[in-house]
């Protein structure tokens, strides 16, 4: 029983490897007819500057990146702090009350 599901796996993955790259070929020959379709073979790299430049403009400074980071952390780590004393306080007060108990 495991060795016929092990042979279904086994041809399963041969199946999907084989379509991954019959798939791939057919569009890596598929690439150059469609740069052939717009005259040229050159790549527009203006607009792949403009793009990257407006990914660049969305990005904040560093300076600023920083400055707005650190209040939050500073925020979480007074925030945990406080929790994990109470946690200590409260983990104190019921060990003494299991002591009353026995």
């Amino acid at each position: 029983m495991r060795e016929k599901r092990k042979e279904r796996r086994e041809k399963i993955k041969k199946g999907v490897s084989a379509g991954l790259t019959i798939l791939m070929v057919a569009l890596m020959l598929l690439n150059p007819v469609a740069a052939a379709e717009n005259g040229t073979m050159s790549v527009n790299w203006t607009a792949i500057g403009d793009i990257v430049e407006g990914a660049g403009s969305i990005m904040p400074s560093i300076g600023n990146l920083i400055t707005a980071v650190v209040p939050v952390l500073l925020l979480l780590v007074v925030v945990g702090f406080v929790t994990g004393l109470f946690d200590g306080i409260i983990g104190a007060i019921n060990d003494a009350f299991r002591m009353f108990r026995r």
